[in-house]
């Protein structure tokens, strides 16, 4: 009886030890890979990413560079290929170099796809947009002349030179410009990478070249603080007016003082989760519809075929009376 026992428990435990794997192999992976780690808003897309994992059933996965070099994130995105991820989500650093890896993807049998920032001629399978870039242009912009006026000359701080993003951003800035404040300055986009720092020697230089300077504009959410600290460094808290596409929490305190009038953005918790739900789609063969319905979502999420365009809905814009309705 007691070998019998045993040789039960043993055939169990076996059994168990040959299940497991199979189980873990069940669970779907999906990876995001951001510009760069360690900033208040990829962190927020990190964690609307183990949020939708958690309730979707699938495993998620969150890995980038420590800096915003092209070179380095691609490799991670490969490395994630070669490890048998499922779906990868890239936020594009350098759009004219990620086909390749698009391709060693279909090779595998993985999805990449982008999401936060596009590589549109790359052959990736889907676009998860924060909002069109057109409307993020264009609304910065209208905000921007609320406060400053249709004359007004204006400084833009940018992130890395490379990301496509940011790029159609400043693109789509000059456009609204150009068509309907024609009496406008736009500098030409100086670019500041991915720190903070090197935006504030950019900001301050800006303003003593052109002490006619009425705005900076902070393209990406790494040059928010450099740009609103060299504003307030400069005692121009007032007289020029800073913002950016930066979160509440990382504008609050700019806001507040003064030297950020307003900032445009969307939720990008809210992006981490689609951008997960989207992999998590790609992964089951689903198509997707001109509206989808995603879960914790109050309106559908449209989607563009022709485009490939997932879109997660139109910009906020977050000024000093506001802002402490949110937190991210």
């Amino acid at each position: 009886m007691h070998t019998s026992f045993k040789k039960t428990l043993a055939l169990s435990l076996l059994g168990i030890a040959l299940a497991a794997p199979a189980v873990a192999q069940d669970k779907p992976k999906v990876a995001f890979v951001p510009q760069l780690i360690g900033i208040p808003y990829f962190n927020a897309m990190e964690a609307g990413g183990k949020k939708a994992a958690d309730e979707l059933g699938v495993e998620f996965i969150y890995s980038g560079p420590v800096d915003t070099n092209p070179v380095d994130q691609l490799q991670i995105v490969q490395n994630l290929i070669d490890q048998g991820v499922n779906a990868v989500a890239v936020s594009v650093l350098d759009a004219s170099a990620i086909a390749p890896v698009v391709e060693a993807a279909k090779a595998k049998g993985a999805k990449l796809f982008t999401s936060d920032s596009d590589a549109p001629d790359s052959g990736r399978a889907v676009y998860v947009a924060q909002a069109t870039d057109e409307g993020l242009g264009a609304t910065i912009i209208d905000e921007l002349v609320k406060r400053v006026g249709e004359d007004a000359k204006i400084g833009i701080v940018s992130g890395e030179a490379t990301a496509s993003n940011l790029n159609a951003w400043i693109g789509f800035m000059q456009k609204q410009a150009k068509e309907r404040y024609p009496k406008l300055t736009l500098l030409e986009p100086q670019f500041a990478g991915g720190t903070a720092q090197r935006a504030a020697q950019i900001a301050g230089d800006l303003m003593t070249a052109n002490p006619d300077i009425k705005g900076i504009i902070a393209v990406a959410s790494s040059t928010c603080p450099g740009v609103a600290q060299a504003i307030e460094t400069a005692g121009k808290t007032g007289s020029v007016v800073g913002t950016g596409y930066c979160s509440p929490n990382t504008a609050r305190a700019y806001l507040k003082s003064g030297s950020f009038g307003f900032s445009v953005l969307w939720d990008p918790a809210q992006l981490g989760y689609l951008t997960v739900w989207a992999g998590k789609q790609l992964i089951d063969g689903k198509t997707f519809e001109a509206e989808n319905s995603v879960p914790g979502f109050a309106k559908p999420v449209t989607y563009n075929a022709e485009t490939g365009v997932l879109l997660l809905g139109p910009p906020a814009v977050f000024t000093a009376d506001n802002v402490d309705q949110f937190d991210f």
